[in-house]
């Protein structure tokens, strides 16, 4: 099929009301499935894009698998009525479950694909694309909105890292309902000394670095998952690592880097990110502290990754300076000390042992956890065989266009 294919994962859990279980894949604001969420809204966005030379693959996630045959259902539901704007299918566990078989078929581990986290949901976006032979991966996030130039805006810009060598991934902003890129930030939090009590501080101070230099285009040491294009080269060759749990983007951004790629920010490529509020009845697991847990997990994690990378001969070292104000911050050898602080003053009094467990022991979980870093150049070697099988395999690019009406 060739073209440009938005990807858009969309997130899924129970009826609201109905309690999450320690097993549910942790996801920061799924959609109850009693409920429509961002989708459509989304979706409606991109009817207003002035070129229409696209189609969109939404890659489907629910919580936990007993949740699949509805969530499928429902999420049928809600694109039929934006068959007649551009081409529109989904990628759902159904779809997983065949193209695992043929991994199976083909001597792979099966278990090297999933929908159960923020990196398998991300390198699932990577395989439907490959699936349809795409030219280029465009990812967005379903509570976003897009302006109709941003397609072509995106185009533009990659044609012009492609002139610069074509080794390069591609990076917008996100701007609030104001039409703002900088994060909220409390007078406590701006004060606190510890850098996770302060970190959209610095994480607006990174944006204020990369909007200070005088290029439209400039290199970048953080990326947003729900605002990135990849070109065929990037994606063919980098994977997400399945062993971060949170910040699959910037650490995508990282193993870029081990493979020598880059990754630039178009200052004025812009999306409009419109996130649910929080209400009674979300899952414990989208709480603000526990995703503080997964922060302490991936810094602690890709910490880690940057280790490794001064001993492997295959990977290009990287060291934390080369990460800017942020991620770098969070990469320095007195993460731990910083981390454990948060993680105590911030942990709720009534906090529930089978979520929150006590700051030590989450500590000491993140760093056997690390261990697994070093898995991380294997598994992208074995995800570039896994890509082949894809890539050959005729049947499951016939059913992914027939989801197409192609």
């Amino acid at each position: 099929m060739g073209g440009i294919t938005i990807v858009i994962p969309t997130y899924w859990c129970r009826a609201r009301g109905h309690a999450g279980r320690p097993e549910d894949a942790i996801f920061d604001h799924p959609t109850p499935i009693d409920e429509s969420g961002t989708l459509g809204r989304c979706l409606e966005s991109l009817k207003t894009l002035r070129t229409h030379d696209f189609r969109v693959l939404l890659i489907t996630a629910p919580v936990n698998s007993q949740l699949t045959s509805e969530v499928e259902r429902r999420v049928e539901e809600l694109i039929e009525p934006f068959r007649t704007a551009y081409p529109i299918g989904q990628f759902a566990p159904s779809d997983l479950e065949r193209l695992r078989g043929s991994l199976s078929r083909s001597g792979l581990n099966p278990g090297l694909v999933s929908l159960e986290a923020y990196a398998q949901v991300r390198n699932c976006q990577i395989l439907g694309s490959v699936l349809l032979e795409s030219d280029l991966i465009v990812a967005i996030d379903d509570d976003e909105i897009v302006p109709p130039d941003y397609l072509e805006r995106a185009v533009r810009s990659m044609d012009e890292l492609e002139r610069r060598g074509g080794n390069s991934g591609l990076a917008g902003i996100y701007l609030d309902a104001a039409g703002d890129y900088r994060l909220k930030v409390t007078e406590e939090e701006a004060a606190s000394k510890n850098r996770f009590v302060r970190k959209a501080l610095l994480i607006n101070e990174q944006f204020d670095a990369c909007f200070s230099a005088a290029e439209e285009l400039v290199e970048t040491p953080l990326a947003l998952g729900g605002n990135m294009v990849f070109p065929p080269k990037l994606f063919r060759n980098v994977s997400f690592d399945p062993g971060i749990t949170r910040g699959e983007d910037i650490d995508y951004l990282m193993n870029s880097r081990l493979f020598g790629f880059s990754w630039f920010l178009d200052v004025g490529l812009s999306i409009t990110h419109l996130p649910p509020k929080a209400s009674t009845g979300d899952p414990v697991t989208t709480t603000p502290y526990a995703k503080l847990q997964r922060d302490v997990l991936r810094f602690v994690y890709q910490r880690q990754k940057i280790r490794i990378s001064q001993q492997h001969p295959d990977l290009h070292p990287l060291r934390y300076e080369d990460f800017g104000i942020y991620p770098g911050e969070f990469l320095k050898e007195d993460l731990d000390n910083q981390a454990l602080e948060a993680l105590r003053i911030l942990r709720p009094v009534d906090a529930d042992e089978r979520f929150f467990p006590e700051a030590e022991q989450m500590l000491q979980t993140a760093r056997e956890r690390a261990m697994r870093a070093e898995e991380y150049p294997a598994f992208n070697t074995s995800w570039k065989k896994v890509l082949e099988v894809v890539d050959g395999d005729q049947d499951l690019k016939e059913e992914m266009r027939r989801k197409f009406g192609v």
